[in-house]
Order: structure tokens, then sequence, then C-alpha cells
């Protein structure tokens, strides 16, 4: 398993959240997301192997959207 020690992390989470954010935006308003976006990213980013990032973090963002709206 490889992991590159010298990638910026920040770097890492703008293209996480970019890519997270375009596939949940008709759940929810731009704001939102990234309130939750970054929440699922503070929990999950302690994480030194990051391939499967935005897959989590777009679940974490969906369970939370559904658990938090009222059923129609």
């Amino acid at each position: 398993m490889a992991t590159d020690l010298h990638v910026d992390p920040t770097v890492d989470r703008l293209e996480v959240v970019d890519s997270v954010r375009t596939r949940l935006a008709d759940l929810a308003d731009g704001t939102t997301l990234d309130t939750l976006i970054g929440s699922a990213l503070d929990e999950l980013t302690p994480a030194t192997v990051t391939t499967y990032l935005p897959i989590l973090v777009e679940r974490r963002v969906r369970d939370r959207i559904r658990t938090e709206s009222p059923p129609a």
C-alpha cells in the first residue's frame, strides 16, 4: 500500500469537496452541503489512506440529509 507523505492535505480536501458537492447538489442548498461535507471530512480525515474518501463523505452526507429530513 503506497501513500504519498508529501501531499498537501488542504488540496486533497478541496478536491474531495468539489467532487462530492456536484453529486449532492440536488439534495440541499450550498451552505448546508458545505457544512455537512466539512463535518464528514473532519470525522474521516485522520485516515492516512484516502482513496475512498469521496465515497465515504458522500454516503455520510446522504445519510445525514435522509435522517434530518422529515418523511414526505
